[in-house]
């Protein structure tokens, strides 16, 4: 009887200690996760052949020459979004954005799990899935690229691998670690840096420019509209966080879903998805600035006209 109570606390002692490794490496991954961002340098890699439906058109290699100067200064980790891991260049001019490729690729265990026919066909369509939410991503920087490089502030997209821009770019990780970089061999674009729309919107509150900021307004919803009526949409609706100000002029600071949509011109499209897309910022502006929201509001009103007054947001499912 004895033995066996020995052997089960032995049992127990062992699998408590089984139990405290595990929960150990995995408490010690999350932190390293957290003080990284999850950034490595194989994250914002990939071996893609060239592939000319995102390849850029209005970007000549002669052009690209010009701006080759903006890679000569190291750039700092700033931050990460859903789709890309950003970086500010040392004189805080510029951001450079890369994929976050782990976000596209399939889990290990599905690269290694028996080859069972239903296995075989899930992998099959979470690859399948994770491609067309890449390839939607490329193809919405290629879109802004080449058509709203002033509404964006990009400077510089390089979607293919290439030889001809020979720079070795220098970062520095969330935790400074230095890493060199060939730029021919990465896909990324580089943006001028923008304030944030709402901190840009305070700012003004807080030195009481009421008509620098009304301004800003009637900017930003020129700047949306004049989409519209090009064709082109971006399907996310996260305006705040997604616009910024540069020499205080509104811009997208994400680029991630533009496409090219000609239903986007009809009004009756246009003006429910402008109404979607400012719900939540006017809602931020009642919160935080009142006298801007009733102004929004007006220009609204005026915009949509009527149905403004039955209308209700419809947001996208992610």
């Amino acid at each position: 009887m004895r033995d066996r109570e020995m052997r089960l606390r032995v049992f127990f002692i062992r699998l408590s200690l089984i139990f405290l490794m595990v929960m150990a490496v995995y408490g010690l991954g999350r932190v390293y996760f957290y003080l990284t961002g999850g950034f490595t340098l194989a994250n914002i890699t990939s071996n893609f052949s060239f592939n000319p439906q995102w390849e850029v058109k209005s970007f000549p290699a002669e052009e690209q020459i010009q701006f080759l100067p903006i890679f000569d200064q190291p750039y700092h980790y700033l931050g990460k979004g859903c789709q890309s891991y950003v970086f500010l260049s040392e004189d805080g001019r510029y951001v450079i954005k890369f994929f976050k490729y782990q976000r596209f690729r399939l889990q290990p265990w599905l690269l290694y799990a028996p080859p069972l026919p239903a296995i075989i066909q899930y992998r099959k369509e979470k690859e399948k899935k994770k491609w067309d939410k890449l390839d939607g991503f490329v193809k919405s920087w290629k879109v802004a690229f080449e058509n709203l490089k002033k509404e964006t502030g990009l400077i510089f997209v390089h979607l293919n691998k290439t030889e001809n821009l020979q720079k070795q770019l220098v970062i520095y990780d969330k935790i400074g670690r230095r890493h060199q970089i060939d730029l021919d061999q990465m896909e990324f674009c580089v943006q001028r840096r923008a304030t944030m729309l709402c901190d840009k919107l305070l700012e003004f509150k807080s030195q009481k420019q009421d008509q620098q900021a009304k301004l800003l307004i009637v900017n930003l919803l020129k700047l949306i509209l004049s989409e519209y009526h090009r064709g082109l949409a971006d399907n996310d609706h996260a305006l705040m966080q997604n616009t910024g100000v540069v020499n205080e002029m509104p811009i997208h600071i994400d680029v991630g879903q533009f496409v090219k949509n000609e239903v986007i011109k009809d009004p009756t499209v246009y003006h429910q998805e402008l109404f979607t897309k400012t719900y939540k910022f006017k809602i931020w502006l009642n919160e935080n600035y009142p006298e801007l929201a009733s102004f929004l509001e007006a220009q609204l009103k005026e915009i949509i006209g009527p149905a403004y007054w039955t209308m209700q947001p419809k947001f996208r499912l992610k």
